[in-house]
């Protein structure tokens, strides 16, 4: 199999508090798993390990087969986090003006509105980014994530702040890149709603992963 992500035996602690403790976690291609937990649980900690922001005080991550430390492959990730999506109002643009600039950077051709469409914001692409509600700037974070085209797509509660409508639309989405070999990892409170999607789910607790039953997940709705 085609291993996107390999976390093995990560352990991690602010001074001496221990937050992460032997967390294990494969990947492969074409993957849609989630990881819930509790507030404070090491899911965002998690995050950072993955993409090189903090290093684990033992065991090893790999991407796409290389540590992370030595090649963290940042062209072949996205990552969307809430507070990533709170600091675009501090952009003095509008939402297509936004993805137009992020296409010429990625060096593509596409028509913003088309792209704006699929995550539902078309009717507000003229609109500046300060004037967009919580749920619409989550939106916009989505697109910019998808956009990237990359092979391991990482979101932290990337449903916060959204009605259950686009949540579900978002699934969809990230169930089909997942069909057309991209790997999704997902951080979420809301196991039962997004289980459907999955191929797999973890929760932290304690510091450790356990792996859940996905079809225990669906029952619980």
């Amino acid at each position: 199999m085609n291993k996107v992500l390999e976390i093995d035996k990560v352990a991690f602690a602010y001074g001496d508090v221990p937050v992460l403790q032997s967390v294990d976690l494969s990947l492969t291609a074409g993957q849609f798993v989630a990881v819930s937990g509790d507030n404070g649980a090491g899911k965002s900690t998690l995050m950072k390990l993955i993409l090189g922001n903090l290093h684990p005080s033992q065991g090893q991550i790999r991407l796409f087969g290389d540590l992370s430390s030595v090649d963290n492959h940042y062209r072949d990730l996205a990552y969307l986090s809430q507070n990533a999506v709170s600091g675009y109002r501090n952009f003095p643009t509008t939402v297509a003006e936004l993805v137009r600039v992020y296409l010429a950077q990625l060096k593509r051709k596409s028509d913003p509105t088309a792209l704006l469409d699929t995550v539902g914001l078309s009717g507000v692409r003229t609109h500046r980014l300060r004037e967009l509600s919580g749920g619409q700037l989550q939106r916009v974070g989505v697109l910019l994530a998808l956009l990237k085209q990359a092979r391991l797509i990482l979101l932290d509660e990337p449903t916060g702040g959204i009605d259950q409508k686009f949540s579900l639309d978002l699934y969809h989405l990230l169930r089909e890149q997942c069909d057309q070999g991209k790997t999704v990892l997902m951080v979420t409170h809301q196991l039962a709603e997004v289980a459907p999607f999955l191929d797999a789910a973890y929760r932290l607790s304690a510091g450790k992963m356990t792996s859940l039953e996905l079809e225990k997940l669906e029952v619980s709705r």
